[in-house]
């Protein structure tokens, strides 16, 4: 049987060869301007260009933390990370044995029996709601081991469950009471929300807990804006505080002693993480570096940069592949913030590359030089040190793959990692006119050791597959992997890596669908 054989744009580097690779070398438009600036195709406008100073930029390498420091960084904040989470698993465990405690010794009725279960499944659930928000409190010691994106994950997956143990919750103890008083259950409820301090309030927090649930499902949160979204999420922060309100006047394991001291002590706690991480440290660092724009550049047709220039960036501690979330204080952009990656890293500059998907990032291509930024931030766990080798794990190189807009953040990171390691870049996108950074790529060329993929066209040309992988960069048992792209890009990639021999742990990917 004929193998297969897959078209690839391959640039590669004056004195070396191609691992594997079945490809044909290809002439791609690399020249210069006399500032230095890439080229743009016909129709692109560079806004501000005379501001941005990007050749000299690179640089700045003396400022730069080595790559295997920064690797020794991430084991401690991993181990850092592990560390927290058995202490939150721990409190966990002591504020189920505090409520087994209050609740005990038990009676032989049924009403007593299902008032234990309610109390219990308040306790749960109300720790499990706690703990959804401290996952999005964006706290330094989990998102820079862990990653936004995945705590995100695990605040989708906790949700149904903390929602569900609050809904038994309720209806257990409406039918307790209900049983002891010979009322039917919606009578009851209404007894209880009519006379019981608090119960009002709680049960319109419970239903912004489950307006927030329900426009999170799938199929829901598709027809509704995302400033909508986030708008109902809000609210579940006042809800969450009514019903604590409730929890600590509502008698039982709550109203004294240790237990309520420490239920009290854990609100405390994680709203305070979330107003120092979620809006003081955002502000505090926006304005002590103050972010502005200093210039927008077409890239690509419907892809924009946006150049933000700041003091003392270095101080700010983002790394090449990590994401801020953006708020730019200009006319229909400052309501919320939105997750873009660093594309690229320049001295006192940065850069963020956008697609335009929606209103928001479509208004981006109009922002004016000048505008202020504040920015959340810096998040995400893939970083240079993440993906560059490390002997002790036996990977000897990096493969950075890219899809569309994703090029973003493997732009910065290949910038950063190449001429310090083997380096194999795979850029996959549906023409060369919609490669936005490719002349970057190019330039990479003359470092040691680092080959270019170029991949212009139908993904049925490029599929990605494990047999297209291996024939452009081989087998991938010694290599950290990354990539970038559509949902459906990673998930092609991590398979076909994993056939390819590239263990789990060395195969990273973000999830930007949040």
């Amino acid at each position: 049987m004929q193998e297969p054989t897959y078209r690839t744009t391959t640039m590669t580097a004056p004195g070396t060869t191609g691992r594997g690779a079945r490809a044909a070398t290809a002439t791609v438009t690399g020249d210069r301007s006399q500032d230095g600036l890439p080229r743009r195709a016909a129709g692109h406008s560079d806004r501000g260009r005379p501001d941005l100073p990007v050749a000299p930029s690179r640089t700045h390498v003396s400022r730069r933390t080595p790559l295997r420091d920064q690797a020794a960084q991430d084991n401690t904040n991993a181990r850092r990370a592990t560390g927290f989470l058995v202490a939150v698993g721990a409190i966990g465990g002591v504020v189920l044995g505090l409520t087994i405690q209050a609740v005990l010794p038990l009676t032989g009725t049924l009403s007593n029996l299902l008032y234990v279960i309610s109390v219990l499944a308040a306790s749960i659930g109300t720790y499990g709601v706690l703990l959804l928000l401290l996952l999005i409190a964006r706290l330094p010691v989990l998102e820079r081991a862990i990653g936004q994106d995945h705590l995100a994950t695990w605040h989708k997956w906790i949700a149904p469950w903390a929602m569900w143990l609050v809904f038994v919750h309720i209806i257990l103890v409406t039918l307790s009471y209900g049983m002891d008083a010979k009322h039917n259950w919606f009578v009851e409820l209404w007894s209880l929300t009519t006379t019981t301090p608090w119960i009002l309030p709680a049960l319109a927090g419970t239903a912004a807990i489950i307006a927030a649930g329900y426009t999170s499902w799938k199929r829901v949160r598709r027809t509704i804006k995302h400033e909508t979204w986030w708008t109902i999420h809000l609210y579940t922060y006042l809800g969450i505080a009514l019903a604590f309100a409730h929890q600590i006047t509502a008698g039982g394991p709550f109203l004294s002693g240790w237990s309520r001291a420490l239920w009290v002590g854990l609100y405390v706690a994680v709203f305070a993480a979330i107003i120092g991480y979620r809006v003081a440290v955002p502000i505090y660092r926006s304005l002590r570096h103050g972010l502005r724009v200093a210039a927008v550049t077409q890239e690509a047709p419907g892809v924009t940069s946006v150049w933000v220039r700041g003091r003392d960036l270095p101080l700010l501690g983002a790394q090449e592949g990590q994401f801020f979330n953006w708020r730019f204080l200009h006319p229909g952009l400052g309501y919320e913030g939105h997750p873009y990656s660093i594309s690229a890293i320049r001295g006192d500059m940065m850069r963020l590359t956008v697609k335009a998907l929606g209103d928001s990032s479509a208004a981006m291509a109009s922002l004016p030089a000048g505008t202020r930024v504040m920015v959340e931030g810096p998040y995400g766990a893939v970083t240079p040190g993440r993906v560059a080798p490390d002997p002790e794990d036996r990977t000897r190189r990096t493969v950075l793959i890219a899809g569309g807009v994703g090029v973003g953040p493997v732009a910065a990171l290949a910038d950063r990692v190449a001429g310090e390691a083997p380096l194999e870049i795979i850029y996959r996108a549906a023409s060369m006119d919609q490669m936005p950074h490719r002349d970057e790529l190019w330039e990479l060329q003359a470092r040691p050791r680092v080959r270019v993929h170029l991949m212009p066209g139908h993904r049925r040309d490029y599929p990605l597959s494990p047999e297209h992988l291996r024939a452009t960069v081989g087998r991938l048992d010694d290599a950290q992997v990354y990539v970038c792209g559509p949902a459906s890009l990673n998930r092609q990639v991590v398979r076909s890596a994993r056939a390819l021999g590239a263990r789990t742990e060395n195969i990273h990917h973000e999830i930007f669908d949040l």
